[in-house]
């Protein structure tokens, strides 16, 4: 069976009764009129709020959210999985459950938006022919390497399947386009070292100069600290649901994890979080392993991109969209923008715009050069 590539499921609004309970605001009669599954919504925003409702402060609504979703069966389940705008919490929380069987197993492990964590989730222990509909997602293993290392751990992997994951990886994974190197630049000249900003640049304020970038050796060992941590361990326990609610509750070792989280709107909850500091967001920005939409999230912020120490991480980060990189060069100090136009790791466009400027404050006008 052909499986389409991951992405968003297409409906993007919803009942303004469950956008109240999601936020909080509805009264505790609503969400247990809600978890007991008698509130008068669609058959997909009543279930999105019930499994949202797990979460509830009040032990009642959990347990009414909890029984009515355990008396969901799989021909209950199987038309709400294959809907086109089934949410991903929905896929994840009854692909996680065990409870899914035929039509309605294929049907959330088919579907566009299911989670790689989803998959890997299931991948870990379930059986043969389970792992055999995953199997035929090439698509997706390609993208995803660390789920095939989930498969292939798994002692229930048929031997043709097992077979078939050994040619994907040699034939597709790890290979890489070979790119031919452009012709070095000249080098630049040193900043002057008492040279005044002009007109409309925005040095580091004193006090907040640059952070330092760490390099990709140091952002994998940072990671893999995060990782023995025993926040990180508590999170891999939770399923999507949980871990969107932790991103925009919990702590800053939490966010920490959790920015990194392969579930978008999981990532994205992060900078929904009332408790972000300004030092955490510019973290974000020099991150490496987050996903472009973090970035660009960032960067639309105007009161995050205030900071230097955020408007310089975005700049050094290579996955920052040139687009957006650009337009914060002129904010930059001279010193800054001269090690920018010789970082190889960045964006031609983004350097080859910021050697022009360095040059532009560097080098004496043509008015200047007359008049000696």
């Amino acid at each position: 069976m052909a499986v389409p590539e991951p992405q968003a499921a297409t409906k993007t609004t919803r009942h303004p009764l469950v956008e109240k309970i999601l936020a909080g605001s509805a009264a505790e009669s609503i969400r247990l009129t809600a978890a007991r599954g008698a509130l008068p919504l669609p058959l997909q925003d009543l279930v999105y709020a019930q499994i949202c409702l797990l979460q509830d402060e009040q032990p009642a609504v959990v347990q009414a959210a909890s029984e009515s979703l355990r008396k969901m069966t799989g021909e209950t389940l199987a038309p709400i999985l294959r809907d086109p705008g089934c949410d991903a919490i929905v896929l994840d929380y009854f692909a996680r459950s065990g409870r899914l069987a035929g039509d309605a197993l294929e049907a959330a492990i088919a579907h566009p938006a299911v989670l790689d964590a989803t998959l890997e989730a299931v991948a870990a222990s379930a059986p043969g022919e389970t792992l055999n509909l995953i199997v035929t997602n090439e698509v997706r293993l390609i993208k995803n390497p660390r789920l095939l290392e989930v498969l292939r751990a798994n002692p229930h992997l048929l031997p043709d399947d097992r077979r078939r994951l050994a040619e994907l990886e040699r034939d597709f994974i790890g290979k890489e386009e070979i790119k031919i190197r452009p012709a070095a630049p000249a080098p630049l000249p040193e900043a002057p070292p008492e040279a005044a900003p002009p007109e409309g640049e925005a040095p580091p304020p004193e006090g907040e100069a640059a952070p330092p970038i760490l390099t990709e050796e140091e952002e994998r060992n940072f990671e893999e600290a995060l990782k023995r941590t025993p926040a990180f361990q508590k999170i891999m326990r939770l399923n999507v649901a949980e871990r969107l609610q932790l991103a925009m509750k919990g702590n800053a070792e939490e966010r920490a994890i959790l920015i990194r989280d392969t579930a978008r709107m999981v990532a994205g909850g992060v900078l929904k979080s009332t408790k972000l500091s300004a030092s955490e967001i510019a973290g974000f920005a020099a991150m490496r392993s987050v996903t472009e939409d973090i970035l660009r999230v960032i960067a639309s912020k105007k009161e995050w991109t205030k900071s230097y120490s955020t408007v310089h991480a975005l700049v050094r980060n290579p996955k920052t969209p040139p687009g957006l990189t650009v337009q914060f060069l002129p904010r930059l100090g001279t010193r800054d923008l001269r090690i920018v136009a010789g970082d190889k790791n960045i964006p031609e466009l983004v350097r080859r715009n910021a050697r022009n400027l360095f040059l532009a404050r560097t080098q004496p006008s043509k008015k200047m050069k007359k008049a000696h």
